[in-house]
């Protein structure tokens, strides 16, 4: 799974901090983690002061936290950022060893756990990715039959419940009861005591038999407990803010640990947070539904609530509908209903019951049975179900508390409180659940990019200040709280501000109905034009047999000699493990297996499995030539193998589509073509702007030469000052700025992805238009010479060649053909010219 721009940062920061403290740590530094804290904020942007920690041992414990808002993919993250500790400051364990993944809901224990032992689930991929080992995944009641052999040759995950750790009430739970099994053989023979002793004096916290009943005995517990302070693991704490008293800190140190990682939507001041992320970066990256839109009903009956919300679940459903026809993504609209009683005794208190809510949904809705679940202590309608599969009939999920923490389903859309008593948690606790984006990916429909909440008789301050509390308890404070819908009192929806076309500049277009287009490629088949489709035009024609096979010159002999399983002994005067020997790993997979295997993980929906049969054949062949001792050792280095394959499809793929846009080009079959009604794009005569900024000049003048009569502030700094400037430009007629999404102005170039161009700029002298329209494309400093802006530069090349006097819409009685231009603009890095110079000689230059 690609990993999002904040991840990206995420892991980058991440691993600059590991790599200080790796290094602080082989100097033999006794405050590594301290002084790895102070080197980092020379690195990257890192506020506070570090708060050291001790584990059981009482050797420094590096902890910190990440901040990550709710829906931010903190699974994923911890995932990458445990093969970064491996490859760090635990690279000694050869990706081996224990890990402790804590957990502070059964919720979420169960879904993680299911997801790390679904092997196709991208968190277990990822893990796989990072460490490069067999991983296994125990529970409490499972991890007895750890044995010496796994310990040292796997990666073993120990899955957690952060109260099954708590050392007040330890002895009633076998976490730290001596106990029999294989665990046993993880410590000295029984008839041994002097090693006993010895192995207490190595590690003081040890629990012994002797400590239960007084008695002067030597003998260390074979108990869990003991076995993870042995194996002195590292810690991943989801939700670290949920362990916060000194109890639960001094328990996980007690372990000790070698790392504790934290990963928290809101952790508290005492955190070493790291890396923050914001819930805008999340907003941007398409991973939540926001704004929130809020509707509090003033009728007096819960009932009516109700059927609003069934109503907008109705046209969220058949918007989805029309999504899944045109994307084949499916998305079921699920409600969330918060009510006050759920106990079988407390039907008749006069609260709203849950089982009030699904009578009237069946006899007055029409809810089939089957689309209603009840979700309490007691009773749990969606336990084991697969809400996101597309035959589950679920739509209304009725609850009080239960779904507070932990649950996960990107299709709760609306959220409906029946809380009559007013109080300020109705809703906080359940806010939450209704933010994340199915498949991580906005929609064409702007409803099904937002969430809804419907709740009864509250005020409006009231019901703003409660969402905005919720968000901030979701980690959105500050940034995303702000893009809040409320609704007054009297129940009417708030409004929303529209940006029209301006009046001066539509009198220009009569001839279209005011309609203002831009065309795109289009591609000429005999005497007709279909617009330029990347499957049908482009992939169509690639050849997988065609790829680069022959300069495959990957050296997997470096890769298979790195492939050694370590053997290590521990003896009584020594401090660590000593390592004795190294053995080659063995593999348990044929080549043919591991063959199958790649085709099958591979992420290229759009080639037949024939066609990646073909792929994965010839390169393999290829390496098997390359490093003949390859053969029948495939399986060693299979991770490696496909992360070039994957380089190697992604390259060939690229060449192949350009070729064949290249083709087109020559063969003057690509074209503009504004007759082509598909190819040809209509700017919307009314956009939706919610209550940001307006963007005026530094000056307080307002802006004139906009497109549309509002533009909000909320460009970055460079997109800002582009727009500034065409703004005051006098070869400038309109500009018009554009965003990203399917509603958008796109050019499809020969990759898949679309490029969405920042601006269009209709040129024009003394107010009146002339032949030429300018697309421009802004890039900032970082970005410049970087693939994917030389790459828009070559498309927008092609732009240019194409669009040199097109026929398109007249806007004067003597203007015949229109010319477009691409131009990607550089912000510019030497104070003696920056982009306004190239922008002057661009719009200035003779059309």
């Amino acid at each position: 799974m690609q990993l999002k721009r904040y991840q990206e940062r995420v892991i980058r920061e991440v691993k600059l901090f590991l790599e200080a403290l790796a290094a602080q740590q082989v100097s033999g530094n006794r405050h590594a983690s301290l002084d790895a804290w102070e080197d980092a904020k020379r690195l990257f942007s890192l506020k506070g002061e570090y708060r050291l920690r001790k584990n059981g041992l009482g050797k420094d414990l590096p902890t910190f936290c990440i901040k990550v808002p709710t829906g931010g993919g903190k699974t994923l993250l911890a995932t990458q950022i445990l093969g970064l500790v491996y490859q760090t400051i635990l690279k000694n364990r050869n990706g081996s060893g224990l890990v402790l993944w804590v957990v502070p809901s059964d919720q979420i224990y169960k879904d993680t756990l299911k997801t790390f032992r679904d092997r196709r689930h991208f968190y277990r991929e990822s893990l796989e990715f990072a460490l490069s080992r067999r991983i296994e995944v125990w529970e409490k009641h499972e991890i007895f039959r750890l044995t010496p052999g796994q310990l040292h040759s796997n990666l073993n995950i120990l899955m957690l419940k952060l109260a099954s750790t708590n050392r007040e009430t330890r002895e009633q739970l076998k976490f730290f009861r001596d106990s029999g099994g294989n665990i046993v053989q993880h410590f000295p023979p029984e008839n041994d005591p002097e090693k006993h002793k010895a192995l207490k004096s190595q590690f003081l916290n040890l629990d012994m038999l002797g400590d239960d009943d007084g008695q002067d005995e030597s003998l260390v517990k074979t108990s869990l407990g003991n076995l993870v302070r042995l194996c002195e693991p590292a810690v991943i704490l989801d939700e670290g803010h949920k362990a916060t008293s000194e109890l639960a800190r001094s328990t996980i140190e007690g372990f000790n640990a070698s790392i504790v990682v934290e990963l928290s939507a809101t952790p508290p001041k005492e955190a070493n947070v790291l890396v923050r992320v914001t819930g805008k970066e999340l907003l941007d990256e398409q991973m939540i539904k926001l704004p929130i839109n809020i509707a509090n009903s003033n009728q007096p009956s819960w009932k009516n609530c109700l059927t609003q919300a069934r109503e907008k679940r109705e046209h969220l459903a058949k918007l989805a509908e029309r999504h899944y026809r045109a994307t084949e993504k499916l998305i079921r609209p699920i409600v969330l209903v918060q009510v006050e009683r759920t106990g079988k005794d407390q039907r008749d208190t006069g609260f709203v019951h849950s089982e009030d809510v699904k009578q009237y949904l069946m006899q007055r809705e029409s809810v089939h049975e089957s689309a209603i679940a009840i979700k309490t202590s007691e009773k749990d309608d969606i336990e084991g179900m697969d809400l996101l599969a597309e035959g589950c009939p679920v739509e209304w999920i009725i609850t009080k508390a239960a779904l507070q923490e932990g649950w996960d389903c990107p299709f709760a859309y609306i959220l409906v409180s029946l809380n009559n008593t007013g109080s300020q948690q109705s809703m906080t606790q359940l806010v939450g659940r209704v933010l994340r984006q199915p498949n991580v990916e906005r929609t064409p429909f702007d409803e099904l990019n937002e969430s809804y909440v419907f709740c009864l008789r509250r005020k409006a301050a009231d019901i703003s200040r409660e969402v905005k509390k919720a968000l901030e308890q979701e980690g959105y404070e500050g940034d995303a709280a702000s893009v809040v819908d409320s609704t007054a009192e009297d129940g009417k929806a708030g409004q929303k501000r529209v940006a029209t076309i301006r009046e001066e500049f539509q009198r220009y277009y009569r001839e279209f109905e005011g309609k203002i287009y831009l065309p795109r490629f289009c591609v000429k088949q005999g005497d007709k034009y279909d617009v330029l489709d990347y499957f049908r035009h482009l992939l169509s024609q690639v050849d997988v047999t065609r790829f680069d096979y022959a300069g495959i010159e990957w050296d997997m002999a470096a890769a298979l000699k790195a492939a050694k399983d370590s053997i290590y002994r521990l003896t009584l005067d020594q401090d660590d493990f000593v390592p004795v020997a190294e053995r080659e790993s063995v593999t348990l997979e044929s080549d043919e297996q591991v063959k199958a295997w790649l085709v099958a993980s591979l992420r290229f929906d759009y080639f037949s499995q024939k066609r990646l049969r073909e792929i994965i054949s010839r390169a393999t062949g290829r390496l098997f030539q390359l490093t003949p001792e390859l053969s029948g050792r495939l399986g060693l280095v299979k991770f490696e193998v496909r992360e070039k394959i994957v380089g190697l499809i992604e390259r060939g793929t690229d060449r192949q589509t350009q070729e064949a846009f290249e083709t087109l080009f020559k063969n003057k079959r690509l074209s503009f073509y504004l007759e082509c009604v598909e190819g040809r794009f209509e700017i919307p005569p009314k956009i939706e702007i919610r209550g940001t900024k307006k963007l005026i000049h530094d000056d307080n003048e307002a802006i004139q030469r906009s497109l549309f009569d509002y533009v909000a502030d909320d460009l970055n700094e460079y997109e800002k000052s582009v727009a500034l400037y065409l703004d005051r430009h006098p070869e400038v007629l309109w500009w018009y700025r554009n965003l990203v999404g399917a509603q958008c102005f796109s050019i499809q170039g020969y990759k898949r992805n679309k490029i969405y161009p920042d601006f269009v700029v209709q040129q024009g002298h003394s107010k009146k238009p002339v032949a030429s329209v300018v697309v421009v494309e802004s890039k900032g400093k970082h970005l410049k010479g970087n693939e994917d802006t030389n790459y828009k530069r070559t498309v927008g090349s092609y732009f240019q060649k194409v669009g040199q006097k097109v026929p398109w819409q007249k806007l004067a009685a003597d203007f015949q053909d229109e010319t477009f231009r691409f131009q990607v603009l550089d912000e510019g890095e030497y104070t003696d010219r920056d982009w306004r110079a190239d922008l002057k000689k661009l719009l200035e230059s003779a059309v």
